[in-house]
């Protein structure tokens, strides 16, 4: 069984990328907070009215670093998500509370997608499948 073609899944896999590549750009921040000139960035927020009406996310993330010395994440680590920059110099505090907030949300996330296999496997041996 395909679970991608699963509506609920699909949105889920959506929001577990977007989590992830959310969770790439803030170790980014941190990692780079005592870096002259370097502006700390976000991803823009999912729109959930496009994602329930099954068009697709914004575009891809293009790198982009403003002094040699940055560190910059790869691109294969951040999965189609757009960058939003911020006002001022990285605040690490504030970092590290959407950090936590991130993995929260992953969290979360996981939890249900597992609970929802499990729903399908138990109406499956229920219905005899198995």
């Amino acid at each position: 069984m395909d679970l991608s073609n699963i509506p609920l899944f699909k949105a889920m896999a959506k929001k577990l990328n977007w989590l992830g590549g959310r969770q790439a750009v803030l170790a980014e921040n941190v990692a780079n907070a005592n870096t002259p000139d370097f502006r700390p960035s976000d991803v823009k927020s999912i729109d959930f009215q496009a994602l329930l009406s099954g068009s697709k996310l914004g575009g891809t993330l293009k790198l982009v670093t403003t002094a040699p010395n940055q560190i910059a994440t790869p691109p294969s680590a951040i999965g189609g998500v757009d960058r939003v920059q911020q006002p001022g110099r990285v605040d690490l505090e504030d970092q590290m509370i959407k950090v936590s907030q991130t993995a929260t949300d992953y969290a979360f996330t996981t939890n249900l997608y597992q609970k929802q296999i499990t729903l399908i496997k138990h109406a499956i041996d229920q219905n005899g499948g198995g």
